[in-house]
């Protein structure tokens, strides 16, 4: 094998690797879920490119850039292969945990006891989200099905007000509508 053979399969080996690397960082780095296998794949990639380029070059100090390519070739078989095995092995770990705490959500929520009224599950949201008791009493009539104006008249106030509140309620909840305050608070969705 020619010097410039030589030096060309360096590099083909090495930038596979490099490739891998840089693929698992973006995948890990830019997936719209956290993943822990990612992560450990990115990781494992970016020290299989530093073993790769301090292996190639150690090995052309000391034998020869034809003894380099020869560990170039193999280093990337074996990081190939090992980097199969090693990503589907992290992926059914992380799969069974999630599966388990899935599992585990689903037996505390089995066994939750249940807010039986729109007031309860209104009360629990006033203190999940910091509601004023009158943000708190418009909250309850509005899932119990009360208008705009059927609010402002029960607690004997200006329809402006009552907008007001209302604006202020789905600002504090993150909602834009009656159905998605519905939702946020646990109630049948509004009349």
């Amino acid at each position: 094998m020619s010097e410039t053979e030589s030096i060309a399969v360096i590099l083909a080996g090495v930038t596979v690797v490099f490739a891998l690397c840089c693929a698992s960082i973006a995948r890990a780095a830019f997936s719209e879920t956290l993943s822990r296998a990612h992560v450990q794949v990115a990781f494992y990639w970016g020290i299989a490119f530093a073993l790769a380029l301090v292996g190639c070059l150690a090995a052309t100090q000391l034998w020869g850039n034809a003894s380099s390519a020869l560990y170039s070739v193999s280093f990337c078989i074996v990081s190939l292969a090992a980097g199969w095995l090693l990503s589907r092995t992290w992926k059914r770990s992380e799969a069974a945990e999630l599966a388990s705490i899935r599992e585990l959500r689903e037996f505390f929520d089995a066994y939750r006891p249940s807010e039986a009224s729109v007031e309860e599950r209104c009360s629990r949201a006033a203190r999940e989200y910091d509601l004023t008791r009158r943000e708190e009493a418009i909250l309850v009539l509005l899932l119990e099905g009360k208008t705009r104006a059927e609010v402002a008249a029960e607690l004997y106030v200006s329809d402006n007000t009552v907008k007001t509140h209302i604006r202020n309620l789905y600002r504090k909840m993150g909602v834009s509508g009656k159905t998605e305050l519905a939702e946020a608070v646990g109630a049948p969705a509004c009349k």
